[in-house]
């Protein structure tokens, strides 16, 4: 299936994948090849996205999730692109913490 992964910062992944797993507030759902469409909303989860050349880990906060026709699409305002949940989550917070800086600056 086709990934396509986007939030307000810019592209962050545009591949192919065998599967994937998404946690969000209401649980978590395994979306395969053919899986019926499917429309989401995560206010904080993880994507993981797993082909047999590597396993991608995306942190997510505030964004939809679209299945429809083998694409998944999802849109969101931050999302941060791993090897590990652990490593997203900290750079995603890392980068929300320095934009935060940096519109007080540019604010004052």
């Amino acid at each position: 299936m086709k990934v396509n992964i986007k939030s307000v910062f810019g592209d962050h992944v545009n591949q192919e994948v065998d599967y994937v797993v998404v946690k969000y507030q209401d649980g978590e759902i395994a979306i395969l090849k053919d899986h019926i469409p499917i429309l989401l909303s995560i206010e904080e989860g993880y994507i993981r996205l797993q082909s047999e050349a590597e396993v991608l880990m995306c942190y997510i906060l505030q964004g939809f999730l679209e299945f429809s026709n083998n694409t998944l699409t999802v849109a969101a305002y931050d999302i941060s692109v791993s090897k590990t949940l652990e490593e997203a989550k900290e750079a995603l917070l890392a980068d929300k913490k320095v934009r935060e800086k940096q519109a007080k600056e540019e604010n004052v």
